[in-house]
């Protein structure tokens, strides 16, 4: 049972060093972020015979949907007493944190600039004992009518720089994430590159009529969202905008995001489809 922040990271550190072949996490996003950090150095894994298994009991489970475990913890369980392994992709961010400091850390299923580091300080501030459903979608909502259209500079794959009003950047490794929203819903964990969601510019209007239809991926079809696959992409503004990954508030623009293919081993059952 962890105690303080990071407790984690250092556990699964000290485990890896010392050999061990799985470890078995149970959390969300925020808990499996840790640990996936204890396992990593230098974008690769300290231990190549580590296996790591997952039984979700998060928040917001985004990572957990994302590989298509199952919802009860007893077929979890035996996914993992299975044995079957799965190679996924990660991610690694390069930010500055609070304290003006320049970091890297890893991330499993999801980042986001801009609305989405104000939705995580209200989840955490209170809303987050809701559940993730409810809790999520609240303070989507609440800072969808008040979060301005900010100013990013943005290239993907080391391409030309473009700056734009954007509600928010996604870099997407999973499908799903904050409860149930599907951001990018065509993202996959095994395919190398990240889904990079532009949420575009929007007034208030259209923030409404949008909101729901995260849920079901059909946001896609407004010209107010596009979406564009990469390997990497780099932030940057003149403005303060936040930065989170996997629902865990981080740092501040600039950032870059890039992909790590295939370098965590997951001991998972066979994912649920449909």
């Amino acid at each position: 049972m962890t105690k303080r922040p990071d407790e984690a990271t250092s556990s699964a550190r000290n485990a890896s060093l010392r050999g061990a072949e799985l470890i078995i996490v149970v959390g969300g996003d925020g808990t499996i972020q840790e640990v996936v950090n204890g396992l990593m150095e230098a974008g690769t894994p300290l231990n190549r015979r580590l296996q790591l298994g997952i039984i979700n009991a998060g928040t917001g489970h985004g990572f957990a949907q994302s590989l298509g475990l199952p919802v009860g913890i007893d077929d979890q369980c035996a996914g993992i007493a299975l044995g079957t392994v799965r190679r996924v992709d990660i991610g690694r961010a390069a930010y500055t944190n609070g304290r003006g400091r320049r970091v890297e850390r890893y991330f499993v299923n999801e980042c986001q600039a801009g609305i989405g580091g104000q939705v995580v300080e209200k989840v955490q501030a209170g809303y987050k004992k809701l559940g993730g459903f409810l809790g999520f979608g609240l303070a989507t909502l609440t800072a969808a009518l008040n979060y301005p259209n900010r100013s990013i500079r943005f290239s993907v794959d080391d391409g030309p720089e473009n700056e734009e009003k954007f509600i928010g950047i996604v870099a997407a490794n999973g499908n799903a994430m904050a409860g149930g929203m599907r951001l990018a819903p065509q993202a996959t964990v095994e395919d190398g590159r990240l889904d990079i969601l532009f949420m575009h510019g929007q007034t208030l209007p259209e923030r409404l009529r949008n909101f729901p239809k995260i849920y079901s991926g059909t946001h896609l079809e407004s010209p107010k969202f596009s979406c564009l696959r990469g390997q990497s992409i780099s932030l940057a503004s003149e403005e303060s905008i936040s930065f989170e990954a996997d629902g865990e508030l981080l740092g501040y623009l600039p950032c870059r995001i890039e992909v790590l293919p295939a370098v965590l081993e997951l001991r998972t059952g066979s994912p649920v489809t449909g």
